[in-house]
Formats: C-alpha cells, sequence, structure tokens
C-alpha cells in the first residue's frame, strides 16, 4: 500500500479537490490560450472569433479566475471550508508531520505569499470579486465588456502555476508521490480540431467555386 493510500480520507480529500483545481486552471488557461492564437490563419481566425468560441472564451476566463481564487485563497480556520485552497493544505500537512515538514511548510508559505503580493493576483481577485462572482458598482463590471486575456497574462498565469506545481510537489513528496501535471496542458485537441475544420472549410469554398464556375 502506498503512503497516499495511507492516507485518512480527509487529508487525501484535500489533496485531490487542489489538485483538481490547479488541473482545471492549467487546462482552461492552455485552452484559451490556444483559442486566442494570433498566428492562426484567415480561415481559422474566422472560426476562433464565431459566436461559439467567443462563448467558450468566456467560460474558460471564468473558470480560470475561479479556480485560481479558490487555490490561493487563504481559507476559514474551519479546515472544512475552502477545500480547494493550497494554503489550507499546507497546514492540513504540517499538522500532521511537524517535525519532518517543517522547512517545506515554511518554505510553500513564503512562496504563496510571494504570489499573493503580485499584481496578476490582485487582477485575478478583483475579476473574481468585481466583475464574475458578484456584480459590483465598479468600471471593471461593465456590462458586455469582457477583456481578453493579454500576452503577458498568459505569460504571468503559466508562471504562477509553475510556483504553484513546486508547492504541490513539496506536498506530495511528504507522502511519496506525485500528481501528473505538465504545464501547459498538452491536449492539443482543441488546436487540431480548428485547423481541421478550416481545411475542409477552404476545400469546400474551392471546389463549390470549380463547380459553379
Amino acid at each position: 500500500m502506498s503512503e497516499k493510500e495511507k492516507m485518512n480520507t480527509k487529508v487525501k480529500d484535500r489533496f485531490d479537490q487542489v489538485y483538481w483545481s490547479v488541473y482545471l486552471f492549467n487546462l482552461s488557461i492552455s485552452e484559451l490560450q490556444i483559442i486566442s492564437n494570433l498566428d492562426y490563419n484567415s480561415t481559422e481566425l474566422k472560426i476562433t472569433n464565431s459566436h461559439t468560441f467567443n462563448f467558450y472564451r468566456i467560460s474558460l476566463q471564468y473558470c480560470i479566475i475561479m479556480e485560481y481564487n479558490k487555490v490561493l485563497e487563504k481559507g476559514r480556520k474551519d479546515n472544512s471550508q475552502n477545500i480547494s485552497s493550497l494554503h489550507q493544505l499546507n497546514e492540513t500537512v504540517y499538522s500532521e508531520n511537524k517535525e519532518s515538514f517543517s522547512e517545506q511548510y515554511s518554505l510553500n508559505k513564503d512562496q504563496i505569499n510571494l504570489i499573493k503580493k503580485s499584481p496578476f493576483y490582485d487582477k485575478m481577485k478583483d475579476l473574481r470579486d468585481k466583475k464574475y462572482a458578484h456584480a459590483d458598482s465598479h468600471s471593471i463590471n461593465s456590462p458586455f465588456d469582457i477583456k481578453r486575456f493579454s500576452d503577458e497574462d498568459f505569460c504571468l498565469a503559466f508562471e504562477h502555476l509553475s510556483q504553484i506545481k513546486t508547492i504541490l510537489n513539496r506536498l506530495t513528496y511528504q507522502y511519496n508521490f506525485e500528481y501528473d501535471l505538465k504545464i501547459p496542458h498538452r491536449d492539443k485537441r482543441t488546436e487540431n480540431l480548428i485547423k481541421s475544420h478550416a481545411q475542409h472549410k477552404d476545400f469546400y469554398y474551392k471546389n463549390h467555386l470549380l463547380i459553379n464556375r
């Protein structure tokens, strides 16, 4: 039996909830970057700027913002709350392994605090509080004004993801296991779909014109 299998259910559930939020954040930001790729040709751009993909883009941004904040939320003293909180997971692991985990615990706390001091964290928190989770009277909450992520936003999101992965690895190492987490996410099916659909569309119009000459 592995160390992970020996964990009590509450600790294991907290690990899995944190991982699931990190996974969704990684998948969503990777997908958003794929459909925001400005290197697409004109036919591909028409697809990525279609109604369907615009709605998908907004949905991805919602998922990114909510999961990012869930992972970095400090949480309440009641450890039954904020189960996706990396901070709370760090506290839980430390409470069970104080002697062997003390140094890693401090490193994790410092790294989480460093992330939360960044302008990108403030931006993501404002987007959650004033745009996506609540309807505050704030310029950020202008109806129908959904600003796309910039190249800098993508870079910072992946940088924070890498730091979160480092923290998570310190936690899982205590129990001799590691989550499979590739950053960015390695799934290319959406990119392949866009390119394949564009090729079929170009082929159809080319042959349609030939037939109707």
